[in-house]
């Protein structure tokens, strides 16, 4: 009888014990601080708001921020899905705020006290979270479970919200709490809250037992244009009162809206290359599974890239064709390797292949890298991307508007083998941005041997003499390359001016009207000279007399060095600043030869209406155009008004390619349009005359 009694006593002890212990974990779970702010980048002091919460969140690294950007229509992230929360709370002076609805409204100068009075507060309520985010779709599930950790009295409710950081709008200021501005970046702006402003009831009745589980369910649809990985969803429960900014907030809670549990990254671990059309390219990449569960990846390879192209990709479970589906499966924290080959089969021309993962259990988690395959023949313009920021583009987009030939383009680290043989491209665009170092050896000596023989060389970027002649500079090897190949002389890095102006008569900028450079980054371009007497300069520093940009001719090959990048020049004027001082650079570089036509076969198989070349032109320029079959045809000119200006054919043709010409001498710069029917086929291309 003792025994049985003493373990019934055993018994009740581990009981009591536990409920104890469990009530215990209740009462010690953290508070974490809400603070709701209004804001707004009308307002000259809401940038004191922005730095009080970020010099408290360096203390209180728990504390949740929600800033309610208003009034309605003044700003614009003030109109988002609840915004009835800014008159519901009571805001009206800017920035104001409340801390867990525990206090009266107060300005910037109050919340430290007023967050520091919270923190130790224990809560009343946890709350958890489980979601799916299809990134694709943008659709969002989540189930919110609240637990009551005490018995609580009155009704609840609660919000789950929608934030997003690292939004850049220009920030009214009055210097006070910071510079304001055109690049203010702004924090915890609340996009949406997803289930109404005042939130919706939890419990049914008047009480709220402890222990007891709320269940809440949410479908939303976040917007595209919303930069998902700055997103982040908070929830919190409050008790129902008046004002609401005393309802008493029990707890917050904060989460990231893609989900840390299936994160993956890929990375290249091959340069871009150039090669003979009857050899291959081979590649290789590595997928890392960094989130916090194993995953299953979904891997196939594309070729973007001349008719004739092949290629395959290699995993651990073997050799799979461009096109086909493989999956793999990676634990957390390991990875695992990916090989692909191309063989461009003797075709020339230029491709990029593009290797993709996609997640299997993150619907839309989908990571890739890319690879740029050349061919050392058949392509005539080379590009290189030499910047960390694809600033390349800029080139290739713009010589899309008027290169009829072939180009290719490769990042940087594909002239960086040893002994590359360049010799067979007529020129080639460089674009190194504001990247430092700007140079590598081995580019150095690829390029001076390209250039000795016989090659033409565009180079653009910031602080290439900077980073050359300067102490500490990362590229003062290339010095001799420098003065010798680029035939400038380096002075210094100049500033504050920024605006520039071409040389009168010069063939690629005499006439262009001044442009300034815009703030992609910070602004600081180099004042050169010419270095000998092969060399003259193309555009300078306002009205001069300082240097900023030069081309030479030393007989054996010719270059245009501009000591800007082409992303910074502000094209904000009906000129086109950037096509046409790419448009001129290459006319002048290859003395105006258009190089062949990528489309191969006499019989063309289809009607195709051409981008006339050169565009901008002046003052010819020539329209090319198939029909596949004997066909009337038409070509007209019109200004933009819709006028007719000239008509340049008018009648049966039969099947074949045809190029008109068009003196435009007699007309005045502008935008003009021409249309080709042929048949039942009508199309119309635009092209610009700049005299």
């Amino acid at each position: 009888m003792k025994s049985k009694l003493r373990t019934l006593a055993i018994a009740v002890s581990i009981v009591i014990s536990a409920i104890v212990f469990s009530q215990d974990i209740y009462a010690q779970t953290q508070k974490n601080p809400l603070i709701e702010f209004c804001t707004g980048t009308w307002c000259i002091w809401c940038p004191c708001g922005d730095i009080t919460i970020e010099n408290l969140l360096a203390i209180h690294p728990n504390l949740i921020p929600l800033a309610y950007h208003g009034p309605a229509g003044q700003d614009p992230y003030s109109i988002f899905p609840g915004n009835e929360i800014i008159g519901l709370m009571g805001f009206t002076g800017y920035p104001t705020a409340t801390v867990n609805r525990a206090s009266a409204l107060g300005d910037y100068t109050t919340w430290t006290s007023k967050v520091n009075s919270q923190v130790t507060a224990p809560a009343t309520v946890s709350i958890e979270i489980q979601k799916t985010f299809n990134q694709v779709t943008g659709q969002l599930d989540a189930t919110i479970e609240m637990t009551a950790l005490e018995n609580l009295t009155g009704q609840y409710k609660y919000n789950i919200v929608l934030t997003e950081d690292s939004l850049i709008y220009n920030q009214a200021n009055n210097g006070a709490c910071g510079p304001g501005g055109t690049n203010w970046v702004h924090y915890w702006v609340v996009r949406a809250m997803m289930n109404g402003a005042a939130g919706e009831n939890l419990n049914s009745g008047s009480s709220w037992n402890i222990g007891e589980v709320i269940s809440k369910t949410i479908s939303y649809s976040i917007p595209a244009t919303y930069n998902k990985d700055k997103c982040k969803i908070v929830a919190f429960v409050y008790k129902q009162n008046t004002p609401m900014y005393l309802a008493q907030v029990q707890q917050a809670e904060k989460w990231t809206l893609i989900s840390p549990d299936y994160v993956a990254t890929m990375a290249s671990q091959s340069p871009d290359v150039i090669i003979s059309n009857d050899s291959n390219a081979e590649f290789a990449a590595v997928i890392y599974n960094q989130g916090l569960m194993n995953d299953t990846y979904n891997i196939t390879a594309s070729i973007d890239g001349p008719a004739g192209w092949m290629g395959e990709f290699t995993t651990e479970n073997g050799t799979f064709p461009f096109g086909e589906l493989d999956s793999v499966q990676v634990t957390v924290g390991d990875s695992t390797a990916i090989s692909v080959s191309v063989n461009p089969n003797y075709f020339n021309g230029a491709g990029v292949i593009t290797l993709e993962c996609a997640s299997k259990n993150n619907p839309g988690m989908i990571v890739n890298v890319t690879f740029n395959v050349v061919t050392n023949t058949g392509v005539h313009l080379l590009v290189v991307d030499a910047s960390e920021d694809g600033y390349g583009s800029i080139i290739s987009n713009s010589l899309d508007g008027f290169y009829e030939g072939r180009y290719g383009v490769v990042s940087r680290n594909a002239l960086n083998a040893a002994g590359l043989d360049l010799s067979y491209f007529t020129m080639i665009a460089w674009a190194s941005g504001n990247t430092t170092p700007v140079l590598y050896s081995e580019e150095v000596n690829n390029l001076q041997s390209y250039l000795d023989n016989g090659g033409n060389l565009l180079m653009s970027g910031q602080n290439i003499g900077e980073d050359i002649f300067e102490p500490g500079g990362q590229s003062q090897f290339a010095q001799s390359f420098f003065n010798n190949y680029l035939h400038a002389n380096y002075i210094s890095s100049i500033g504050p001016s920024f605006f520039f102006t071409g040389i009168s008569n010069d063939p690629i900028t005499g006439d262009f009207p001044g442009f300034s450079l815009k703030n992609v980054y910070t602004m600081s371009p180099d004042e050169i000279s010419p270095y000998d007497a092969n060399t003259t300069p193309i555009i300078q520093f306002n009205a001069g007399p300082k240097i900023n940009s030069i081309k030479a001719d030393n007989g054996e090959y010719r270059v245009v060095y501009l000591g800007i990048g082409l992303e910074q020049i502000n094209d904000n004027t009906n000129w086109g600043i950037v096509d046409s001082l790419m448009y001129r650079s290459v006319q002048w570089l290859t003395e105006g030869i258009v190089l062949d036509n990528p489309v191969e076969g006499s019989v063309p198989s289809e009607y195709t209406l051409e981008q006339n070349y050169p565009n901008p032109f002046n003052p010819a320029t020539t329209i090319a155009y198939s029909i596949p079959k004997e066909s009337q045809v038409s070509l007209k000119i019109y200004d933009v008004m819709g006028k007719e200006i000239v008509e340049l054919v008018n009648g049966k043709q039969s099947t074949g390619s045809y190029n008109v010409e068009f003196d435009a001498a007699s007309l005045a710069s502008g935008t003009y349009f021409y249309k080709l029917i042929a048949g039942d086929f009508i199309s119309v291309k635009k092209m610009v005359l700049l005299k």
